[in-house]
């Protein structure tokens, strides 16, 4: 009997540690753990940094797998961070898959950040999309405190546009310039009017083209071309905040990245964007270029924003030609 007592007392011992593991794991399922390898040496800071990182994306993991709101009010955050991550939370859920992380981190003007932090993203309002990769980026400021959370672009991109020296020499503005594009383009994905309105100057020249059919003559065929229209910031802002309120979705992605310098202006630049448009109602392809002025270190603005489309007739494979893409030598500043 006393050894029958013992045989029970080892079984209920190996169910209880099975039944402890399995609810640990469970716990644990879903909780990412950022390590930065290099690029910082103030260690007090690199772990509120690794803290703070770590729970973001566990919660992030949390909400996404529960499929509710974020709970980011424990977190180390800046209160303008939280609502960003809370705003593109209502366009789009985000999974990470990987355990642990381990990264470098990379000094800015006004902090640090984490790059290469990889998810996977589902569209809340369209359940049939497939999930697809995205990228995100870390802002945090000198404390270790969470700044923002933007969707980047590719590392490729990012890295070619640092190395390219022969148009900027600046570093550090270099990094402001893809910050800006990578916030901007987030803020689509957020629906983020009031960052629209604070990045355009009052007096932004906003351009928009778009292809139209030319009616045959007795001379010249049927053809296809680009015709411009103008606008003021107002109306741009507008016409956005309609497309906001329209389409359930909306997801911009830039794929490729030109940083030009003024020729005579130090504190203005010339981007061009390769944009892909995708929302509920509307798809396109495109080029954006912007002009962008950093005499205010810490508020530049965009006073040009031009948008042409990549194809003129895509059924026939024809292009906009490279040398009618807007760039800086067409603009008087």
């Amino acid at each position: 009997m006393k050894k029958m007592n013992k045989i029970m007392a080892a079984v209920i011992t190996v169910m209880t540690l099975a039944t402890t593991t399995g609810a640990n794991t469970a716990l644990a399922e879903g909780t990412v753990k950022l390590s930065i390898t290099d690029g910082i040496y103030d260690k007090a800071v690199k772990a509120k940094m690794e803290s703070n990182a770590s729970r973001l994306l566990t919660e992030i993991n949390r909400a996404s797998a529960a499929n509710s709101g974020l709970s980011l009010g424990d977190i180390n955050m800046d209160a303008e961070a939280r609502t960003g991550l809370t705003s593109l939370w209502q366009n789009v859920h985000l999974t990470c898959d990987e355990p642990e992380l381990v990264e470098r981190c990379l000094t800015t003007k006004h902090g640090y950040q984490v790059r290469n932090l990889p998810f996977m993203m589902a569209s809340v309002t369209d359940a049939d999309k497939e999930p697809e990769y995205q990228e995100a980026v870390i802002n945090f400021d000198k404390t270790g405190k969470i700044e923002s959370f933007y969707l980047t672009i590719s590392m490729n991109m990012y890295s070619q546009a640092m190395s390219n020296k022969h148009e900027i020499t600046d570093v550090r503005r270099r990094m402001e310039i893809l910050d800006y594009v990578e916030h901007f383009r987030t803020a689509y994905n957020q629906k983020d009017l009031k960052f629209m309105q604070q990045i355009f100057s009052d007096d932004a020249l906003i351009i928009t083209g778009h292809v139209i059919k030319t009616k045959p003559t007795e001379v010249q065929p049927a053809d296809t071309k680009v015709v411009y229209r103008k606008q003021s910031k107002k109306e741009y802002l507008a016409n956005l905040n309609n497309a906001f309120r329209a389409n359930k979705y909306i997801k911009v992605n830039f794929d490729n990245v030109e940083i030009s310098a003024h020729p005579t202006n130090k504190d203005v630049y010339g981007v061009t964007l390769h944009q892909t448009w995708n929302s509920s109602k509307y798809s396109d392809e495109g080029y954006v270029f912007m002009i962008w002025d950093f005499t205010d270190e810490d508020a530049p603005q965009i006073h040009v924003r031009t948008w042409q489309p990549e194809y003129l007739d895509k059924e026939a494979g024809k292009k906009l030609n490279p040398n009618d893409i807007f760039s800086l030598s067409d603009f008087v500043l």
